[in-house]
């Protein structure tokens, strides 16, 4: 099986190669001067029909995926997904200890269980039909997602690395097999690949049992090519030289992978994740039905966080957390580092979306970072003209707190590094007796119109607690 042994170096190649250029990317997307757009996310399917954009420059790349998807199988998960090498090498390194079975062989059957009825089928029917309602579902499943937070070594990203570890230990690709909603849209659009594994030849040894996908079905004499990776793991070892990969027509030696029963089961499975994703989105109130016509609650999502500039300027919250994948590319790569994570204070919408905090640092009014590094657009790239004029709040004078109000003691530190050429905060006048001798006191006042809220006059203000503090419009 010289064949199937060529196919696996060249497999493990393509890893590395697709590995390699994911981790430049995320590099790259650190240093604001060089950023760049990650291919792995912005030409996706899933996360395309987040936010539709009818331009060859996505449309091509996806379709080029799907029909080489269609053609020779759910080569993606095998050889090109990041997460998956992650997964893989995980396995091989903890290969020595799954041998013991350190979680009981008894989950043997479980997994077995879990291959016939994947759990992975049910998420992608939610996923599916919250794209177009509800936001967090998508971003909490998507594997391009989690390298990303992985790599970011986000709480939430090393949390999921250790239970990948559990998994590993386990057995091999667990994720992948039974969880990846990503993997089951390709196994989807794989199940009749022009280009197919098959077994026509079989001495019953059982070494098809270390399939990582547990595709490989020796007592039945076929391969579920939805479950395929073609890793091409254990076909150079098979005594019988027995598998074969090529176009081949329907052989009646040969059982289809998907016969009706199981059509019917996972179809069944895809279907009640259709139907828990809508009755999730009903329960949440995203969407209702108003004479007899379904409408989207547009501004159903309500929040008081500060936005990266640009996104209140052009979208409204429902959309922004409908958009953001929280990826926590802009989180990395904000120069200042005042883009933090929203934890679970400001409800499950907001959760682990972007939010602005003021304390050291505001935004740079010649800074895009955020904007470039986006890859669902959520933050919206806009021209920097666009971009100094895009309000994100705005501040507000407490005036028992200003030194100026309530000291009688003058400061002009907002007013001096208000960004704003025209100047958003100004100085008015005036004269007050102060112990009895009159004193011109210089008073800040807000311009309204002109405030973008940038933060700039809350982060340098020197009294403590801020005595101007930008709030969301």
């Amino acid at each position: 099986m010289k064949k199937a042994a060529l196919l696996k170096t060249l497999r493990i190649a393509a890893q590395v190669i697709f590995f390699g250029a994911f981790l430049f990317i995320f590099l790259r997307s650190l240093d604001p001067f060089l950023t760049t757009d990650n291919p792995f996310l912005k030409f996706d399917l899933l996360i395309f029909l987040t936010h539709l954009r009818v331009s060859i420059r996505y449309l091509l790349p996806i379709a080029a995926l799907l029909i080489l998807t269609a053609v020779f199988g759910r080569f993606f998960c095998g050889w090109v997904c990041p997460l998956g090498a992650v997964i893989e090498f995980l396995d091989f390194i903890l290969s020595p200890i799954r041998k013991f079975q350190p979680f009981g062989k008894y989950l043997r059957s479980l997994e077995m269980k879990l291959i016939e009825f994947p759990p992975s089928w049910i998420l992608l029917g939610t996923v599916a039909i919250t794209l177009f309602f509800t936001p967090p579902v998508l971003q909490y499943l998507h594997p391009n997602i989690w390298i990303i937070r992985i790599f970011s070594l986000s709480k939430l990203g090393l949390t999921f690395l250790g239970l990948l570890v559990l998994f590993s230990l386990h057995s091999r690709r667990f994720w992948c097999t039974t969880l990846c909603p990503l993997g089951a849209l390709y196994g989807l659009i794989a199940s009749r690949p022009l280009f197919k594994l098959s077994i026509y030849n079989c001495s019953d040894c059982g070494r098809c049992d270390i399939c990582p996908m547990k595709a490989a079905r020796y007592e039945e004499k076929r391969i579920l090519y939805h479950q395929c990776t073609l890793c091409f793991d254990y076909e150079a070892s098979c005594p019988v030289r027995g598998f074969r990969y090529a176009r081949t027509k329907r052989d009646s030696a040969q059982l289809p992978d998907l016969s009706r029963r199981r059509f019917l089961q996972q179809g069944g499975l895809l279907i009640g994740g259709l139907a828990a994703g809508t009755l999730y989105s009903v329960l949440d109130g995203r969407f209702t039905l108003a004479g007899g016509k379904t409408r989207l609650l547009s501004e159903h999502v309500q929040t008081s966080l500060i936005r990266p500039p640009g996104v209140t300027a052009v979208s409204n919250e429902t959309e922004f957390v409908q958009h953001c994948l929280r990826c926590f590319q802009c989180v990395r790569s904000c120069p200042n580092g005042i883009i933090d994570i929203t934890g679970t204070g400001s409800g499950f919408d907001s959760l682990f979306t972007p939010s602005v905090q003021f304390e050291q640092y505001g935004c740079d009014y010649n800074c895009q970072v955020c904007q470039l590094v986006c890859p669902n657009y959520a933050i919206p790239l806009q021209t920097l003209q666009e971009k100094q004029k895009a309000v994100m709040g705005l501040a507000v004078i407490e005036e028992d707190l200003c030194v100026v109000f309530a000291k009688d003691t003058n400061c002009l530190v907002c007013e001096e590094v208000c960004p704003v050429p025209e100047k958003a905060i100004k100085i008015e006048e005036k004269t007050k007796l102060v112990n009895g001798e009159p004193m011109l006191l210089r008073y800040p006042v807000m311009d309204k119109p002109l405030c973008i809220g940038c933060g700039i006059c809350q982060a340098l203000c020197p009294v403590e607690p801020k005595a101007i503090v930008v709030k969301r419009v």
